[in-house]
């Protein structure tokens, strides 16, 4: 299975999530690397944790990677509205 991670540049951070998965997998990080590194890892937790409990895990094969570049804050949406 390859899985689909979004990644998105927020106002003063990165954050990463999939679509692909029911579990909820988010992570944050201060560069587009580093949110990409703390969503494996976190995912990587996630299946071991799942795999204790006995449930299934997917096989994730590879990550693709689908980047956002657009950082919407507050005052932007306010400007845009009037």
């Amino acid at each position: 299975m390859i899985l689909t991670v979004i990644v998105e540049q927020i106002p003063h951070n990165w954050c990463a999530y999939t679509p692909d998965l029911a579990d909820c997998i988010i992570a944050t990080g201060n560069t587009r690397e580093a949110v990409i590194l703390n969503f494996r890892d976190a995912m990587l937790d996630l299946f071991d944790y799942k795999r204790e409990q006995g449930e299934e895990v997917p096989e994730v094969t590879a990550l693709e990677i689908r980047e956002t570049r657009e950082v919407e804050t507050l005052e932007t949406r306010v400007a845009a509205a009037a």
